[in-house]
């Protein structure tokens, strides 16, 4: 906290008057003596600034920020001058530099304020500030088309607009921004565009159609920036990319993405019906066969002598060996194609896959099925299992975990299955391996359904897988996928 100085008011005034810095003094707020500088950038008289409060001679805008400057400097936490706006008594705007402290005047509190018109270090400032961002934006937009505007129309273009839309630099100045443009229309839509954006960003860009001196359509990607703090003169520098040929190239790649997608999927199904016919074949065939030889053993073994002992116990051997491989057939037939998937759909699949996860690996598998009925494509209901029983394998082999949770939830139109464990974690780096097959075809599996699939989790605090899916649509590559 300042302490107020003891005050010599007629040397003051012979100090002030001679000064060729505004100084005041404030008491209440008010002017109580304003010498001739101060006066005169303000444009009052003395008598009409006398008793003036000095907050309405501050612009609106800067009041607040001036008035918590002013107090932090009597108080002591603030030491290098600071800087507002004042609006003068014919309506301009000036900068003011002043620094302020506290003294008595007249036996009472005042403030002393000394201040210096900066309007003209501050416009230059202002005007060297626009030029260094017109070369940066210039700069920074090589080797593309590079134009500059003053209320549309061209004062600046730079080299490679002759390479971009065919016209020299110099045939562009004093001309419309409408030359670059196929239609009024289109010039009107992005004019609208970006004067509306530069009014409240400093930059705006989009992808927009524009034409060629020589009548040829091409797709740009145009940037804008404005000059200086406002768009006030309706200033700009623009930037145009062509980015015509490498729009087509990834339009081809993505139809060839998506004929990749297309045929993943046609392999997927076809691997899912081939599994599906070997499950069927192996437990009607294979099965069968092995339940009748079954039991034509229990025949044969109550048909022997009771005195034949070892040929009673080579038939229960056999009997034993048949009823391990039917176990075997059994199993083999369901880890091929669940018949709970068919029969009663995927939350008893889930259900029943992680009881046997629990079983088989000795972690502790909670399963929660909250989505309630749901009609799911059966491919979709596939594709969920199969992401499931990948995601058990992964925490099997590589998680080190006790205790695995599993929710089966829908939200919305959503169905959600989310998989947590307690193990080890995973990295960032592992969930972006382009090794990780395991991730890489789950993750397909969730797209081609247009789901996403999510993986997080850090050191020692477990992970969590997160698949959320679409429920009602066509399945893909249909005909209906196709038309969408």
């Amino acid at each position: 906290m300042s302490h107020s100085r003891p005050f010599d008011e007629d040397l003051y005034r012979t100090l002030a008057n001679s000064s060729q810095a505004g100084v005041y003094i404030l008491q209440d707020g008010k002017f109580q003596f304003a010498n001739p500088h101060i006066q005169e950038y303000a444009g009052y008289a003395e008598k009409a600034m006398l008793g003036m409060d000095s907050i309405s001679l501050i612009h609106p805008v800067d009041r607040m920020s001036a008035r918590r400057n002013a107090v932090r400097m009597l108080k002591g936490q603030r030491f290098s001058p600071y800087e507002f706006r004042i609006i003068t008594s014919d309506g301009r705007t000036k900068w003011i530099l002043e620094t302020v402290t506290s003294i008595s005047y007249r036996g009472r509190r005042a403030v002393l304020g000394n201040s210096m018109n900066i309007t003209e270090q501050k416009e230059a400032r202002n005007r060297l500030e626009e030029l260094e961002a017109l070369e940066s934006s210039i700069l920074d937009a090589i080797p593309h088309a590079v134009i500059g505007l003053h209320n549309r129309i061209f004062n600046f273009a730079n080299n490679a607009v002759k390479a971009v839309f065919g016209w020299r630099p110099e045939e562009l100045i004093g001309k419309s921004v409408r030359l670059l443009y196929r239609r009024d229309e289109d010039y009107e839509e992005i004019a609208r565009l970006f004067y509306t954006a530069l009014e409240k960003q400093r930059t705006f860009s989009t992808k927009f159609p524009c034409r060629r001196r020589d009548g040829v359509d091409i797709l740009c990607m145009v940037r804008a920036s404005r000059i200086g703090e406002t768009l006030r003169e309706r200033r700009i520098v623009v930037t145009y990319e062509d980015i015509t040929e490498r729009t087509q190239a990834e339009r081809e790649l993505e139809a060839s993405r998506e004929e990749l997608r297309n045929l993943s999927v046609h392999q997927q199904t076809v691997r899912e019906e081939e599994r599906t016919r070997i499950a069927r074949e192996i437990h009607d065939e294979l099965g069968q066969s092995l339940t009748a030889l079954k039991m034509d053993l229990s025949w044969l073994k109550n048909r022997l002598p009771p005195a034949l002992k070892p040929l009673h116990l080579k038939a229960r051997q056999m009997e034993q060996l048949a009823d391990t491989t039917i176990e075997a057939v059994r199993r083999i037939s369901t880890e091929l194609r669940p018949g709970l998937l068919d029969d009663l759909g995927l939350a008893a699949a889930i259900e029943w896959q992680a009881e046997d996860f629990q079983n088989r690996s000795g972690i502790a598998c909670e399963a929660r099925l909250e989505a309630g009925e749901m009609e799911l494509h059966r491919d979709l209901a596939t594709a969920l299992f199969r992401i499931f029983q990948e995601t058990l394998t992964n925490i099997a082999r590589h998680a080190a975990a006790s205790r695995v949770g599993v929710l089966l939830d829908r939200d919305g139109e959503r169905i959600i299955l989310t998989v947590t464990d307690n193990g080890r974690g995973i990295t960032k780096k592992q969930i972006d391996d382009g090794q990780s097959f395991g991730i890489i075809g789950m993750r397909e599996r969730a797209h081609l359904w247009g789901g996403d699939l999510r993986i997080s989790g850090s050191r020692g605090e477990g992970t969590t897988v997160r698949v959320s899916i679409p429920m009602r649509q066509p399945a893909p590559g249909s005909r209906e996928e196709g038309q969408r």
